[in-house]
């Protein structure tokens, strides 16, 4: 199947332009499409559905550039691409190339994704969504979360309430081109920790660990501090109970109803609430102690979570924090939306900008490649089959120079990509020298009159 959006596309094509001039007037004349009234679609339609109900509404859904633009949704759900948070990218859209971006994250029950999405220029639209990934046998199936409102971008957050892999996709509006900046952090679901004072270095046992010589798990952490030290409610709750009794001695559990789980404080050395009360993040709850079990251990506060229909969860996820500034941008980002060539032989294209990534490919030296987006001192690069992933920005080239020139023999058709079924986009007489300028398997990468870049056969010089 030919992807045009997933294929170098001459921009200097007749046309093209012919469509996109098509394209400015129908929505210029139209006063159904504007984007502000999208609101008055069904609810359960999200912006990027009621965005293309209006495009089918009104005749241009079935044009080759729409078809290209929801195929690029829908293939961007098989990009590889890994990242951790802190994340910071920024990348470049053209209109003349539909695109959508697909970022996959491992996020725990706990944890909470903040994602910010800034476009440049700011009047252009991107829809995010947010999807879960859920795997059978057989098949990847992606389950739909979360999405952005229009031009809402700026500041979102998403709650993990189950442990795996989710995928966030990007996609600017048709006919857009511009940059996009996103920065994806997490943070912990709670943002007060449970002793006041201390951190994730004073956590010194954790979930599972295992108890009583193997026979039991630990339900919880352990954070260690002095006695006395104030225990503090970690989200806004009611105090469900207040006990001095069994393995946890003084204890007090706090409800979040929100997320329908209780909260265990154990081990006080005193408990400073009553039952029934409402309280505060970061009001105090007790001191620390080490009654119950613990009076054989340094001082330290139990810290579990129970939550409804499953029992104890870990609740590290819910309180350790975690690093919020992204890296910097190093890598040169005027060389975005340009097209580059790779540098040496058998380089390996990685699902994550860092040297210990997962390998997607070997890719071979001189193939052209589209930089769409830079991080840290990477590049993300689209191959001419579609495959996208990070390389180092050293490890790429410009086009300027030739590789070599070729004499055509016979009158020859230039290609939009380098497969058998690409649509010819122009062609260059016999006896023509040729600039090769970029090497794809059996094609070559070359210049036309008009300067643009499109693809050919290869043949001997």
């Amino acid at each position: 199947m030919k992807l045009l959006n997933r294929s170098y596309v001459n921009p200097n094509l007749g046309g093209y332009w012919l469509l996109i001039g098509i394209f400015s007037l129908l929505f210029m004349a139209c006063d159904e499409l504007p984007i502000l009234e999208f609101a008055k679609t069904p609810p359960k339609q999200t912006p990027r559905e009621a965005y293309l109900s209006a495009l089918d509404s009104n005749g241009l859904a079935h044009t080759q550039l729409a078809k290209s633009w929801r195929l690029a949704g829908t293939m961007a759900f098989t990009d590889s691409i890994i990242v951790e948070a802190p994340f910071l990218e920024t990348g470049y859209v053209r209109a003349e190339n539909p695109e959508a971006l697909a970022y996959r994250i491992d996020l725990k029950v706990g944890e909470l994704l903040q994602i910010r999405l800034v476009t440049e220029p700011d009047s252009m639209l991107f829809f995010a969504d947010l999807f879960l990934v859920e795997s059978t046998d057989s098949t990847l199936n992606f389950r739909h979360l979360s999405n952005a409102e229009n031009y809402q971008t700026d500041s979102l957050a998403f709650e993990a309430e189950e442990t795996g892999t989710y995928l966030l996709r990007i996609q600017p509006e048709l006919l857009a081109t511009g940059r996009f900046t996103l920065e994806l952090i997490v943070q912990p679901v709670y943002g007060v920790f449970p002793v006041s004072s201390k951190g994730n270095r004073d956590i010194w046992s954790f979930f599972g660990d295992p108890r009583d010589g193997g026979k039991r798990d630990h339900k919880g952490i352990d954070i260690f501090a002095r006695r006395g030290t104030p225990v503090v409610a970690a989200v806004d709750g009611i105090v469900r109970s207040v006990r001095d009794r069994g393995l946890g001695g003084k204890q007090v559990w706090l409800n979040d109803n929100q997320r329908r789980q209780s909260l265990y404080y154990a081990h006080l050395d005193s408990q400073l609430v009553a039952e029934g009360q409402r309280v505060k993040a970061g009001d105090t709850l007790g001191l620390v102690g080490n009654t119950g079990n613990a009076r054989n251990t340094r001082p330290h506060l139990h810290f579990s979570i129970y939550r409804r229909g499953y029992g104890a969860i870990d609740p590290y996820p819910f309180v350790a924090s975690q690093n919020k500034e992204s890296p910097k941008i190093r890598a040169d980002t005027s060389r975005l939306g340009q097209l580059a060539r790779v540098r040496l032989r058998n380089t390996s294209l990685l699902a994550a900008p860092q040297t210990r990534s997962t390998e997607l490919a070997r890719l071979d030296r001189y193939l052209p490649l589209q930089i769409i987006a830079a991080s840290k001192t990477w590049y993300r690069v689209r191959c001419p089959d579609g495959r996208s992933g990070y390389l180092p920005a050293n490890k790429l080239d410009g086009i300027s120079q030739r590789i070599n020139t070729v004499r055509l023999t016979e009158t020859t058709e230039l290609l939009e990509s380098p497969f058998p079924s690409a649509a010819p986009v122009s062609s260059l007489p016999t006896e023509e020298d040729v600039a090769v300028i970029g090497i794809s398997g059996n094609y070559y990468l070359v210049r036309d009159h008009a300067g643009a870049a499109a693809w050919m056969p290869a043949v001997e010089r």
